[in-house]
């Protein structure tokens, strides 16, 4: 999931549909300036990940679902770089 994330295309991506509600791959391309290949491209890795849901020809996600992911994220990363037995030996 990290790597879905930290990727600049995917996270502007994400960022557009928040502000700007369900959108089609050629209107996120053109307010990315990017092309229509390379938004899809992204579009199906973000669907994949469950960030972004598609229905007919629009891509949509919404906060609740992104902040979802984020938290998700956030206890793997904790348990992974900071083991609560870490934590422990450093009380």
């Amino acid at each position: 999931m990290s790597s879905i994330l930290m990727n600049r295309t995917r996270s502007r991506i994400i960022r557009f549909l928040l502000r700007n509600g369900p959108s089609t791959c050629g209107q996120i391309g053109i307010h990315l300036d990017a092309s229509p290949s390379n938004v899809r491209r992204h579009l199906h890795l973000l669907r994949d990940a469950g960030l972004v849901q598609h229905s007919s020809a629009f891509f949509s996600t919404s906060p609740e679902h992104v902040q979802h992911h984020l938290e998700a994220l956030a206890a793997s990363f904790h348990a992974t770089v900071m083991p609560s037995d870490r934590l422990d030996s450093m009380s």
